[in-house]
């Protein structure tokens, strides 16, 4: 019999859970033809280096941890499949709603970013502000006091929590919004889904937002291009079978978990939201962690 060995990297309590569910589904699919398995990791980084050595068939990847992946085998990683839900992601900007209203209110103002290898809280925010033609100076939460006389550029606060799980604990977003909410920062960046999840709880009625930036492509499945044929469109297949079982409670709370409503292939079109990840990344040297 495979076997199938899968990466995912451990930021929250339901990670087991939702693994366990998908390891129990995908082995009664599979009936005897495939045998999957998980293992989980701390940080993103050693799970990309087992990918890239072999150690692991396929990784549950952030998409700065699919860049490095694809940077580091020289494009020989392919994306197979993400969540509905990793389509159309936005960094939102927010401020206190008597303070900033654009982007021009910025000028000579604190912003806060998050986790310094977080797409959505800090590479994307730098590199839409900076593509907007904005000049900006970096300095780190604890030397808030250094950041005075900055005339018309835009004093980058950063707070980076939690470095090695590429913001998916949301922490450091927290840490902004908790920052701007204190009167610390003038306005910071965090990702679309803390946007909505606190826009449901009313967490923080005195901040409003004033940006969105285009979107991008969030998670995905990674694999090294030489994994084996048979393998890859079982799993794919496994993967996707699941969609239709939205009525099954153990699918349906783990779906619930991972925050997806359904499985998509990684196609042209949405490998396309990467591509401004890359250019990011490449300009603010994190290609290599």
């Amino acid at each position: 019999m495979k076997n199938i060995l899968v990466g995912a990297v451990a930021y929250a309590p339901q990670i087991v859970p939702i693994w366990d569910t998908i390891r129990d589904y995908a082995n009664d699919y599979f009936k005897g033809k495939l045998r999957l398995d998980y293992v989980l990791f701390s940080n993103y980084e050693r799970q990309v280096e087992w990918l890239l050595n072999g150690k692991i068939d396929i990784a549950w990847n952030t998409n700065v941890a699919y860049v490095r992946s694809k940077f580091a085998a020289n494009n020989q990683v392919e994306a197979l499949l993400m969540r509905d839900t990793d389509i159309g992601f936005k960094s939102i900007f927010v401020g206190r709603k008597e303070n900033i209203t654009n982007l021009e209110s910025l000028r000579g103002k604190r912003f806060g970013l998050g986790s310094l290898d977080s797409a959505q809280a800090a590479i994307m925010p730098l590199f839409y502000l900076q593509k907007e033609g904005f000049n900006t100076q970096e300095f780190l939460a604890k030397d808030l006091q250094t950041s005075q006389n900055i005339g018309d550029s835009i004093a980058i606060i950063r707070y980076n929590s939690d470095v090695g799980k590429h913001g998916d604990t949301g922490r450091s977003e927290f840490d902004v919004l908790d920052s701007i909410k204190a009167g610390i920062l003038d306005a910071g960046a965090i990702g679309s889904t803390t946007w909505a999840r606190i826009l449901q709880e009313d967490s923080y009625p005195e901040i409003s937002s004033f940006y969105a930036s285009p979107d991008y492509c969030h998670c995905n499945f990674t694999a090294l291009k030489n994994l084996n044929a048979d393998s890859k469109d079982l799993f794919i297949e496994m993967m996707l079978s699941q969609n239709a079982l939205k009525n099954d409670p153990t699918i349906a709370q783990m779906m619930k978990l991972e925050g997806l409503n359904q499985w998509v292939i990684c196609d042209e079109k949405t490998l396309k939201g990467y591509d401004e990840i890359f250019e990011a990344m490449q300009k603010q040297n994190l290609l290599n962690p």
